[in-house]
């Protein structure tokens, strides 16, 4: 109820503006409201309130018309009665709101004669109600309200008595001969009881004074081919006081909106034939290709659009939208790689601009996955060929050298990509691959060392990972191990806290943190970190059970 439009309402709008109330639950009607007219308007802000607070209880609604006909507010009126006749289609009124609903049916019964707008809320109640006929004797009254072509519709596509609607459309005709929207609904009519010849005569009539209605237009196409009339008929009626070339694009174009792909191809191609300077059937073709997924014809099709064209906004919009017609099927071969489908992959991109970068880069990842090794460098190289110093074609070759763990040729082109543009997201992630990757190798060598208790040389490797990979929480974690191997406890914190900054999940951090702080008699921080690796340690702490009984143990005694 928060805004009243003439429109067919579906779902129930509730004012969120309105104000709650904290009376009664009773229902309300004549009987407990005074009949002022000040009292109406309080009745109805009561009412209002009520629904928003209870907007599925039915009862409440009716009164509520009922409202707003005494207080002349017959659009709200009529809004509500739409929204009770959306229900009572799907039988969701109950019995107390249909008898309320009579009740006020025969109530207004004497004022229909002298006022349209009860008589149209009058033809909705019998709607509600069911009482076909009855909603047919108001709706005939009430043919220059502004609501009787929708109410008419309501009515008569709810009983389907598509004559009686006909007949009804006729007398109100001859009050308003020039109504298109009258004539409409008759030749919409006409068509459902299937009298196909009346029906043309009608939607001919209108094609001439309406030729920019591509309803009109795809029903009377669609009457003429079933009554097999020749082509230039056909031609004539649908597209009248136009030439031929433009009624062929017309009757093409109409074809596509209505989703009628085999038909509007078959008039694209007729106009092609016949007009073949004329670009809107290369357009039409190119979307029913489009529509039949054959991205292949789609995209030569507008290349030929844009290859007639003679402008530079229309140049520009062709070359954008054939960028975007290369990108879907690279986008959906991307897909289906992440999930390793590399084959289907492949199907998808044989149909595509094979000169487009993405497509050759796309199709070198998939021909790689499927060992087709030789074919992905083949076509890495043409795309280097065709697209020189480009960010991603050299980021390609450094991820597909990656994979074959060649790391130096990786680095080396991860290099020139960033060259190239250094802020490719897809180099960067690699380039923090390969640092790790290549730092991790000195994991080995500091353990070792570490173990030998050779604290100069593990401190030389660990800061020579470092310089490779600034962002290994491990290596971090290493040069804190010696550290506290030297029993230098308050250098080693840093490290320890960097760990944790790169990796929130390293454990070994958190313990030696609490013993760190231990040694360096500073308990309460010992305490927070021995808790916080008790509290961090998985269910299943197979090989920490010393550290978890030390840090116990520790904390028992911190606490004491």
């Amino acid at each position: 109820m928060a805004a009243y439009a003439d429109s067919v309402i579906i779902n129930k709008p509730i004012n969120p503006k309105r104000s709650a109330i904290q009376s009664t639950n009773a229902v309300f009607t004549e009987k407990n409201i005074d009949t002022s007219s000040n009292s109406y308007y309080e009745a109805i802000k009561e009412i209002e309130a009520k629904i928003a607070q209870e907007d599925s209880n039915y009862t409440y609604y009716i009164p509520l018309v009922d409202l707003y006909i005494k207080t002349s507010q017959f659009d709200k009126a009529y809004s509500e009665l739409t929204f009770l006749n959306n229900l009572a289609k799907s039988n969701k009124l109950t019995a107390e709101v249909l008898q309320s609903a009579s009740e006020l049916e025969a109530s207004l019964e004497k004022n229909a004669k002298y006022n349209t707008d009860v008589a149209i809320d009058l033809t909705l109640l019998n709607l509600i109600l069911q009482k076909y006929s009855k909603a047919q004797e108001y709706l005939a009254i009430c043919a220059n309200n502004p609501k009787f072509l929708q109410t008419f519709k309501e009515v008569f596509d709810t009983t389907g008595n598509y004559q009686a609607g006909i007949n009804l459309l006729d007398r109100v005709s001859k009050i308003n001969p020039l109504n298109k929207d009258l004539k409409k609904v008759k030749a919409e009519y006409l068509m459902q009881l299937n009298q196909k010849d009346n029906a043309i005569n009608e939607y001919t009539s209108l094609a001439l004074v309406m030729p920019e209605d591509t309803e009109i237009k795809y029903n009377l196409y669609n009457l003429l081919v079933s009554k097999n009339v020749t082509e230039k008929e056909l031609v004539s009626k649908v597209c009248p006081q136009v030439s031929e070339e433009k009624a062929y694009a017309e009757i093409s174009g109409m074809l596509l909106e209505k989703k009628n792909y085999s038909e509007a191809k078959i008039w694209a191609e007729k106009l092609i034939k016949k007009y073949p300077e004329n670009v809107n059937g290369y357009i039409v073709m190119s979307e029913v290709y489009k529509a039949e997924g054959n991205l292949k014809d789609c995209y030569d099709m507008l290349k030929l659009v844009r290859d007639k064209a003679d402008d530079k906004d229309t140049i520009a919009k062709y070359n954008v939208a054939l960028a975007k017609l290369s990108d879907e099927p690279v986008k959906q071969a991307d897909g289906l790689m992440n999930s390793g489908l590399y084959q289907q992959a492949l199907s998808v991109l044989q149909d595509a601009n094979q000169q487009d970068l993405y497509v050759m880069l796309s199709s070198a990842r998939a021909n790689y996955f499927l060992n087709n090794k030789q074919k992905a460098f083949e076509l890495l190289n043409k795309a280097m060929s065709l697209y020189p110093d480009n960010s991603d074609v050299f980021y390609y070759f450094a991820y597909i050298f990656y994979m074959e763990k060649d790391l130096s040729s990786a680095r080396n082109y991860i290099e020139k990509s960033l060259n190239a543009n250094k802020n490719n997201q897809f180099s960067l992630k690699l380039l923090d691959v390969l640092n790790k990757t290549e730092a991790d190798t000195y994991l080995n060598k500091i353990s070792n060392s570490l173990d030998n208790q050779n604290y100069t040389e593990a401190m030389k490797l660990t800061e020579e990972a470092l310089n490779i990979d600034s962002k290994n929480s491990a290596l971090f974690f290493y040069k804190a191990m010696i550290l506290i191997a030297q029993n230098n406890y308050a250098a080693a914190t840093a490290p320890l806290y960097k760990a944790i900054e790169l990796n929130k999940d390293n454990l070994d951090a958190y313990y030696y943190l609490g013993v760190a702080f231990d040694n360096l008699s500073e308990p309460e921080n010992a305490l927070e970190y021995y808790k916080e690796f008790i509290k961090r340690l998985p269910l299943d702490d197979f090989g920490e059970s010393e550290k978890k009984d030390y840090a116990n143990l520790r904390i028992k005694k911190l606490q004491g």
